[in-house]
């Protein structure tokens, strides 16, 4: 039966804050309270209030599941034009239907269980987006905004709608999809909902422009450019439109009033939606407008076109949708890029003749070995979209139109003329003409520096010796060569001053951090332990200077740069990719490309890299700017592959009855660990542990022996990939033992047991990998469960927990103790379980970048 009908309203509101989440009474696995949610409802809705476009603002705070699904109808009924839904509070994603980690939204009540169930959760592509999108009284907008963990899983959902949908509905993503952001304090509103509001309300704070959805994603992705999501990545929000979804306006710049001169009293504002120079004259008859549907009609046509700088509908960009570019890079060289993509959507090279852009682009980054690979032996994965195998959309990302590598090597390595890349793609670059040019530089806490005579012209084998003079205990350290291209250059320099299995024996840190690049890297010394910053320099790209003083700030370690002569520098290109099966578009998107390289080539592309710190390509400074070769990276990967040795890991499969339910399926037990085995090379050593028992004797049966399998690698010979198919064979004929229970406790301690230790540890990495549903971690009381969690901090073999339950990894929960102790990581159902075990799998195998 429903309830009085709703006034209707062009444009409305609706946010939704879910910030408690804790039932009445004791009872295990509930969800946390989110104060910083409750904030965000009150500044929110003041903002929107006062910013004047919405003309109903409406809130439901902790709303349970049948309150917000009659709500959401209500208002998609009752709104004519613009429809903005918010949503903040707990979100998880399922694994277990088999598709790509459908995102839950978390509403009053709801709480985590054992098993498949989803109390108190809500589907967001059944429940929500597909509401949004039905009923006969639609409004002509949609924008849905979505401030929860996993918020970018919401994407896949609007990617398989049709186009007329895509166009009536815009999203905006507090952050890329498998990733938890933290909610901040509890005195102010979460970090991404605080820079909404700083955008959207009205004055001096916002970007200074209408605030369309594009304008409002590009203020975010600026505000959460030093922000990490709880895994340690960029924290970068996402955003999902289509033609005239990126231009409706959720606050239109305010117009200068005319000067009252020295006698006349103030000029009332003019209104919210007041846009020069034509619509002054007539303003007093808005009023009478807003009555005549079709001349509101008229009006919301021309605010939503974005035409404020022509001269009126006439010139609406309604009819103009810009194309969108996708642009991939270097994690370092990320926002340098971002940046100057800023500078080239707002200047006149991207302006149409009714003043209009023409283009959109979008930045996102991905690993530097992982994108050449990509590029030079998956093509046809990455053409197809396959969802078997590597495919590189889930790994590095969408197709690209252009890629800006760091380094011209990288660009080089990346061609496959000798196989059928040609056939799929081309890979368009000019190396003899780089955007920029960058040195690297050693960073080192002033104590420790040369005089400022003796900080350039010489090698890094006798910088690091100066260093060392000073300090006994200094060290350098550098990122990961596999993410970025300025740590694999400074790899190449360091593996000139000692051999490359001392110099990574020295790079090991206390735990496992996964992929980290130049910028993480000074942000977490400036962030981190004093000490360690006082004694530590860091071989970097000369960009990255800025970055550590302003993670620094005041109080943080002051560091000078010296200038190694013999260690090889950046200089990012423009690479035009061309994807041969995209013909739709292919002129259009080739101008588009055009202008792009041509402006980032012009005096106003040049500034904005000098200004990220970048050098001219033409340089004739004294710092050394030899760039680092494709056969130096080629080189310097293999010996970094070979220094870190073959690594040790330890599968404990739960192979208990419970585990029945979890074994089969695209996210089931079988096909996650025979992803994960996909990644090893011929020779690490691996074996697979069946962890199932029935109270007597030894916790566990053996799948497959620890040894060398072979490798599925494309680089590996027909006789290892046979070995790895064998021994995939093996793993995959196992079933549950459906009377058996798991002593998952006594399984753990004899993998940590069998594991080198003291001098028998050769440096090899090691790694154990459980993957259960948690059915049996009741069989540890406390006191074991602590025990168990000693003996894996004191073993310092780092211990992936897998948990097919979606609170495995909650605070305070045995799986997260284990990874915690051990320094390695705790994954539950919440994230892409296959994916992120593979990622972490890579780190210590040598099968794959």
């Amino acid at each position: 039966m429903s309830g009085p009908e709703r006034p209707r309203a062009a444009r409305r509101a609706l946010i939704v804050c879910v910030s408690d989440y804790a039932p009445e009474g004791p009872q295990a696995d509930v969800l946390g309270d989110i104060a910083a949610v409750g904030k965000n409802l009150t500044a929110l809705e003041g903002a929107l209030r006062e910013g004047g476009v919405f003309t109903a603002v409406e809130s439901l705070s902790s709303p349970d599941i049948r309150e917000f699904e009659q709500r959401i109808g209500e208002v998609r009924d009752s709104t004519d034009e613009l429809l903005l839904v918010y949503f903040a509070g707990h979100g998880i994603v399922d694994t277990s239907t088999g598709e790509r980690s459908r995102l839950l939204l978390g509403l009053g009540g709801a709480k985590i269980e054992h098993g498949p169930a989803f109390p108190g959760w809500i589907h967001w592509e059944d429940k929500v987006l597909n509401r949004l999108r039905a009923g006969q009284h639609r409004p002509r907008h949609t924008v849905v905004v979505l401030d929860c963990c996993y918020a970018g899983n919401a994407a896949a959902a609007w990617d398989k709608l049709e186009p007329p949908d895509q166009r009536r509905i815009s999203l905006l993503l507090a952050v890329q999809q498998n990733q938890r952001i933290d909610a901040g304090g509890s005195a102010t509103p979460t970090p991404f909902t605080a820079l909404l509001i700083e955008a959207l309300a009205p004055g001096d704070g916002g970007p200074g422009e209408d605030v369309t959805v594009g304008v409002l994603h590009r203020h975010l992705v600026a505000g959460l450019e030093d922000a990490r999501t709880v895994a340690g990545k960029e924290w970068v929000p996402q955003l999902r439109w289509e033609e005239t979804g990126e231009q409706a306006v959720l606050l239109p710049k305010r117009a200068p009033g005319p000067d009252p001169g020295p006698e006349s009293g103030p000029v009332p504002a003019p209104p919210p939606w007041y846009r020069p120079p034509w619509l002054p004259p007539r303003r007093h008859l808005v009023t009478a407008f807003l009555a005549v549907s079709t001349a509101l009609a008229l009006l919301l046509w021309w605010i939503t076109s974005g035409a404020s700088a022509g001269p009126g509908p006439a010139a609406s960009c309604a009819h103009h949708p810009p194309l969108e570019l996708r642009v991939l890079t270097d994690p370092d060289l990320a926002p340098a890029v971002r940046r100057a993509v800023d500078g080239f959507v707002a200047s006149k090279a991207n302006k149409d003749g009714d003043n209009c852009r023409r283009t959109g682009v979008t930045v996102y980054s991905a690993g530097s070995a992982e994108t050449v690979e990509a590029f030079r032996t998956q093509y046809g994965e990455w053409a197809r979209g396959s969802s078997s195998g590597f495919n590189p959309v889930g790994s590095v990302g969408p197709q690209p139109d252009v890629w800006i590598p760091a380094s011209s090597a990288s660009a080089r390595r990346a061609q496959d003329e000798t196989g059928n890349q040609p056939s799929v793609l081309s890979l368009e670059f000019d190396g003899g003409r780089p955007l920029a040019r960058t040195p690297l530089v050693l960073l080192v806490p002033e104590p420790l520096a040369e005089p400022e005579g003796g900080r350039a012209g010489r090698g890094l084998a006798e910088l690091t010796t100066a260093l060392r003079g000073k300090a006994e205990e200094a060290e350098i350290r550098r990122a990961d060569p596999r993410h970025t291209d300025a740590a694999l250059a400074a790899t190449a320099g360091l593996y000139r001053t000692d051999a490359p299995r001392a110099v990574e024996k020295r790079q090991h840190e206390k735990s496992r951090s996964g992929p980290v690049g130049g910028r993480d890297l000074v942000c977490r010394l400036a962030k981190g332990d004093r000490d360690t910053d006082r004694r530590t320099a860091v071989l970097v790209a000369e960009p990255t200077v800025d970055r550590y003083r302003s993670c620094a700030g005041q109080t943080g370690v002051a560091r000078v740069a010296e200038y190694p002569d013999d260690v090889p520098g950046l200089d990012p290109v423009f690479v035009h990719v061309r994807w041969n099966d995209a013909r739709r578009d292919e002129d259009e998107r080739d101008r588009a490309v055009g202008r792009f390289r041509d402006w980032l080539a012009s005096e106003d592309g040049r500034k904005a890299l000098r200004e990220e710190g970048f050098r001219p390509s033409s340089s004739s400074s004294s710092a050394p700017l030899r760039p680092l070769s494709a056969g130096e990276a080629t080189d310097t990967l293999e010996k970094y592959r070979q220094a870190n040795a073959a690594g040790r890991v330890r599968f404990l499969l739960d192979s208990s009855g419970s585990m029945n339910r979890w074994w089969d399926g695209a996210n089931g037990a079988r096909e996650i660990l025979a992803q994960a085995m996909g990644r090893f090379g011929p020779d690490d050593t691996y074996g697979v542990w069946g962890v199932a028992s029935e109270g007597s004797g030894p916790p566990y049966s053996e799948l497959l022996a620890f040894g060398a399998h072979g490798s599925s690698s494309r680089a590996a010979g027909k006789d290892e990939q046979d070995r790895a198919a064998a021994a995939a064979r093996k793993v995959a004929a196992a079933t549950p033992g459906m009377s058996l229970e798991a002593d998952i406790g006594g399984a753990l301690r004899a993998a940590l047991d069998g594991m080198p230790r003291g001098t028998e540890d050769d440096g090899h990495p090691q790694l154990v990998v459980l993957l259960t549903d948690d059915e049996d971690n009741g069989r540890l009381d406390a006191a074991r469960g602590d025990d168990l969690v000693k003996l894996a901090g004191d073993r310092r073999v780092p211990v992936v927990v897998v948990s097919f339950d979606s609170g495995g990894c909650l605070a305070g929960r045995l799986d997260l103790r284990l990874a915690e102790a051990s320094g390695g990581r705790c994954l539950d159902a919440r994230g892409d379980l296959a994916k992120e075990l593979a990622a972490e799998v890579a780190q210590v195998a040598q099968g794959h970048p």
